[in-house]
């Protein structure tokens, strides 16, 4: 019975030990301070890429006006390849 109980604190020290080192060098899942930049990416509008179907911000979106409406893209590949659909449509 008395090897069981060292073996059982051997175990309960190994693992204190693990998760002090683990906490050493992962970052923390506690929440972090309140930080601005991170809280406006959330507030910013998504839009819908009509070529590829892919959301992207608003911001970082590319435009092009296609019969009068104002469309956005992820990329330039996907606008210069919607444009070039549309113009043949016509």
């Amino acid at each position: 019975m008395g090897s069981l109980l060292r073996l059982l604190l051997f175990a309960f020290a190994l693992y204190l030990l693990f998760s002090g080192i683990r906490r050493l060098f992962l970052p923390s899942s506690a929440p972090r301070a309140h930080n601005p930049k991170r809280q406006e990416r959330h507030d910013e509008l998504m839009v819908q890429d009509p070529q590829c179907g892919r959301f992207v911000t608003e911001r970082e979106a590319l435009t092009a006006s296609v019969r009068g409406r104002l469309l956005h893209f992820c990329s330039r590949d996907c606008r210069d390849l919607y444009t070039r659909t549309a113009s043949q449509h016509r």
